[in-house]
């Protein structure tokens, strides 16, 4: 099974992927592993994700290990 598929089984059955670069830094849902400046990134926002978080019927299962855009 592909990952598009297992993604589309999760989703059917209320598991959903999230944590994406661009994305608010909130954490409630995601996990900052570390800092770092990025002249092309907006402050605060998700700039590189390690690891994707999941949801389940909108509750947090695992949160997103991210690196988070910091001020220069």
């Amino acid at each position: 099974m592909t990952d598009e598929g297992l993604t589309k089984a999760f989703a059917k059955n209320g598991l959903v992927k999230f944590g994406q670069r661009g994305e608010k830094f909130d954490p409630n849902k995601h996990e900052a592993l570390f800092e770092y400046p990025d002249p092309n990134g907006e402050v605060g926002c998700i700039g590189q994700v390690m690891k994707v978080g999941f949801t389940l019927n909108n509750r947090v299962v695992r949160p997103a290990e991210v690196g988070v855009v910091k001020a220069t």
